[in-house]
């Protein structure tokens, strides 16, 4: 037998990997594909040609490859939102679709995926294509899959928020063929979206109603935060989970039980699977003997799996990560059946298979990646402990001392809970910047109470809520309540570890390679000397990660970052002698928070801790309600207000951390004159000190002149941070006599037409302004008339919905600007030009993916 031939899945499953990875790439480096294209078929024609695969083998091999290329390609073009939603721009258009999938419920809001299938006309109607993900708040009313729905809406291409960290949740919209998001707001009698037909007659729908009566008794019936646990184990709806029990979850390294994933299913699956098996084991001899000439216990097991795990499947959703881990269940259920039980490895590459078969784009989504890892590395440590000629019959189960038995068993689970935590550290440290050392142990506790407890009760409360028709009541509630009860203290105890919530920097991806390639080293030759190191290795790259050093500005220099936190304000100063301030926090909301999703992992990221100083420039949702998430986490030593209160619920949470966390806060004004910032000096010019108390209760344009303006002097290139000052503001500091003139000035008010004053302009004089905006914000901001001011003004103009994240790098020789729109990869059209052209293009995307420099597009 032929080397590579030996395991032909495993060979298959990775060309299908390899060729996904190509094709998902090819749109921006063509001719580097091809290359590696070519290359790849070179190395499969001398392998074959040297005796390591046959011919046929080989050409299979290359065939799959290109399969994957081509289905992750065509999957990357089908993305591409239609040219109708392009053409529509930013006005309000009627929709008519289809709700395609299970509708994702929260308080007083849904998440709904529509298949469009027309746009409502004044006079008629014009059929189109494409997936919107349609956001609905208010009264939602019951919508189930297959509803014909009719609804009016701004559309926007789905656009991820572009900073140097965190989550581009933009582009796994687009993985996800989500070709424009909108949003809907309800008012009295559901006004805004009408049901024109409903969709009763298929399977999904008809789910989709049962989760419906599950939903509104289990709400009705639970308390919180247990509802929201109970919805999220049993019908995979998270909407309900509270964000304190989100935190505690991903603090223990137990966040992946609140989704319905292969550990769900498998759990499932291996209770019915013992059930059954026992229950087999326990008829009368003689039915176990004739029952042997056909088929064994173990084979009728398995088969009675495959409805129960299918249908908590369907009842979760049937969502894309949860119809993967049916895949992968099923495949080993099937190895079962098939007698191949034994070969796991098998098993996980035919699940790879059919996994990327259904869904081309997968590997690139995080419930793939870990279940993935995992998978493999208990196959690895499993031949470890078990070499692969040797079989636990039952009778050498039996034959075994029980003790030992328990002993040798908790060992392997102890063990296996251990690999999988560090195997699966730089996926979270990637994507959560965390190192949830603690689920190593809390997994062994949550899993076995989840997986055979919590859960088999969970369902069998389900069913008999569904088969009772009680009048909207959870049918033994009083049987699952106590259970979930234990289950979140056993979280929040878990979480309450001291250090349990390490916030690390995200790896590079070089470093990642390295720790696989690494931990794969120890796996395989652990009895030897090489394996050792490797794993001595692996440990290092760890602890590097747990110190995650400080990223500083050079010597002599400083760097401010606009970060894009959509429309809202923040902005992070960074000096070289290691001082951080924080301008604003943008907004917070129950789907958004800006502190969370993008100034935290910028934070940990560059290894910021502590922050000196934290300034909210005055009280509105967009620039300080993301602060309440930064105050929590990070060491604060001083925290700026303008002295303004007002009567918010954001507010008094902020206020409730600063009291809690002993964050010292001041007001500051312009009498404040000069503060030291280390080697900065940071200038209060607004709010200015005349106006006393009497602005205590300041609202609309008052409030935003009372905005804190502030003067950041480091080196030769002043920055101005105006808040959201307006035109009677900026007519007053206009005529002070302090200097105003900066380098750099952050745009007034987002750019709104009240906030252009132009002698305010003359006298910063900055040679850059950024304005912070969301895109397609319903304010229009910024206005035309602030756009071509300050084009007439000879001011360059960089925004955060079209250049992402600013960062600005003041040294002696001047301003280094750098984009994080500068970072993202264009498409490489070959037209007329030829080769050329496409060539010089992707030459270009080459540089953005080498350089650790962004260049930004200026107008």
């Amino acid at each position: 037998m032929h080397a590579l031939t030996a395991r032909p899945l495993a060979v298959l499953s990775c060309a299908l990997l390899l060729g996904v990875f190509l094709g998902s790439s090819v749109a921006y480096f063509p001719v580097s594909i091809a290359s590696l294209v070519v290359l790849v078929l070179c190395g499969v024609l001398w392998l074959s040609s040297v005796g390591r695969c046959s011919h046929g083998f080989g050409c299979l091999v290359f065939g799959v490859l290109l399969s994957g290329l081509g289905s992750a390609a065509l999957a990357q073009m089908k993305a591409e939102p239609p040219a109708w939603i392009g053409a529509v721009g930013a006005q309000k258009v009627d929709v008519i679709g289809v709700v395609a999938e299970p509708v994702r419920f929260g308080p007083d809001r849904a998440v709904v995926l529509v298949s469009v299938q027309r746009l409502a006309l004044p006079n008629r109607t014009v059929p189109v294509g494409g997936r919107i993900r349609l956001t609905v708040r208010g009264s939602v009313p019951p919508l189930v899959v297959g509803d014909v729905i009719e609804f009016t809406t701004r559309l926007h291409p789905p656009r991820g928020l572009w900073n140097p960290a965190g989550y581009d949740y933009g582009a796994h919209l687009r993985r996800a063929g989500v070709h424009a998001v909108g949003s809907v707001g309800l008012h009295h009698e559901g006004a805004g979206l009408r049901i024109l037909a409903r969709g009763f007659s298929s399977l999904l729908a008809a789910v989709d109603q049962g989760r419906a009566r599950i939903r509104d008794a289990a709400l009705r019936t639970l308390e919180d935060p247990i509802a929201g646990i109970y919805l999220a184990l049993v019908t995979g709806e998270s909407g309900y989970l509270s964000q304190d029990i989100r935190d505690a979850f991903m603090a223990s390294g137990t966040t992946h039980i609140l989704s319905i994933s292969g550990s769900h299913l498998g759990l499932i699956g291996v209770v019915v699977f013992w059930g059954v098996h026992r229950g087999m084991l326990g008829l009368p001899a003689r039915w176990l003997l004739r029952l042997s000439r056909r088929t064994t216990a173990t084979r009728v097991a398995a088969a009675a799996t495959i409805l129960p795990v299918t249908s908590y499947a369907l009842l979760g959703g049937a969502e894309v990560a949860t119809v993967r881990s049916l895949i992968m269940t099923l495949v080993a259920l099937a190895a079962v059946l098939v007698g191949r039980s034994h070969s796991i490895g098998y098993g996980l590459a035919l699940a790879v298979v059919g996994i990327v078969a259904w869904d081309p784009l997968a590997p690139f989504d995080i419930s793939f990646q870990l279940s993935f890892v995992s998978v493999l590395v208990i196959i690895m440590l499993m031949k470890i402990r078990r070499p692969r000629d040797e079989e636990t019959t039952l009778g050498a189960f039996r034959e075994r001392r029980t003790w030992e038995a328990l002993k040798a068993g908790t060992v392997d689970v102890l063990l296996v809970s251990l690999v999988v935590t560090l195997a699966s550290a730089p996926l979270v440290a990637t994507y959560f910047n965390q190192l949830a050392w603690v689920g190593g142990l809390s997994n062994l506790l949550v899993v076995p109470l989840v997986g055979f407890l919590v859960l088999p009760v969970g369902l069998l409360v389900c069913l008999a809520t569904l088969l009772s028709g009680a009048g909207g009541e959870l049918v033994g509630a009083a049987v699952v309540r106590p259970l979930l009860e234990v289950l979140v203290w056993v979280v929040q105890t878990c979480a309450a570890v001291p250090g349990a919530e390490l916030r690390v920097a995200s790896p590079p991806v070089w470093q990642m390679a390295g720790f696989f390639l690494l931990l794969g080293v120890a796996l395989i030759w652990w009895r030897f000397g090489a394996g050792r190191l490797a794993g001595a290795l692996a440990g290092g790259l760890l602890l590097l990660w747990v110190w995650s050093p400080r990223d500083l500005p050079a010597a002599g220099t400083f760097r401010v970052t606009f970060l894009d936190v959509g429309q809202g304000d923040a902005a992070l100063v960074e000096t070289a002698d290691g001082r951080a301030m924080l301008i604003d926090g943008g907004a917070a909301t129950d789907a958004y928070d800006a502190g969370r999703m993008v100034i935290a992992p910028v934070l940990w990221d560059r290894g910021i801790r502590r922050l000196d100083v934290v300034v909210a420039t005055h009280p509105q949702l967009d620039h300080v309600g993301g602060l309440a998430f930064v105050l929590r986490k990070f060491e604060v030593g001083q925290l700026w207000t303008n002295g303004v209160a007002r009567e918010a619920v954001f507010l008094h949470r902020l206020e409730g951390i600063v009291t809690e966390r002993h964050v010292p806060a001041r007001a500051v004004t312009a009498a404040d004159g000069v503060l030291a910032l280390g080697s900065c000096q940071a200038h209060v010019l607004n709010p200015d000190a005349s106006e006393g108390p009497g602005a205590a209760r300041a609202e609309g344009a008052r409030l935003n002149n009372q905005s804190i303006v502030l003067h950041l002097a480091c080196g030769s290139s002043p920055v101005l941070f105006t808040g959201d000052i307006e035109s009677e503001a900026e007519s007053r500091l206009a005529r002070l006599s302090e200097p105003l003139k900066a380098a750099v000035l952050k745009v007034p008010h987002h750019g709104a037409k009240g906030s252009v004053y132009e002698p305010f302009l003359r006298a910063v004089n900055p040679r850059l302004a950024v304005v912070s905006v969301g895109q397609a914000n319903a304010y229009g901001h910024p206005s035309p008339a602030m756009v071509d001011t300050y084009s007439r003004l000879g001011i360059a103009l960089l925004r955060t919905d079209r250049h992402g994240a600013v960062s600005i790098m003041g040294t002696p020789a001047g301003l280094q600007v750098t984009c994080q729109s500068g970072r993202e990869f264009r498409r490489v059209v070959l037209g007329s030009g030829g080769a050329r052209r496409g060539e010089e293009s992707e030459g270009q995307n080459l540089k953005r993916w080498l350089s650790s420099q962004a260049n930004c597009d200026l107008p």
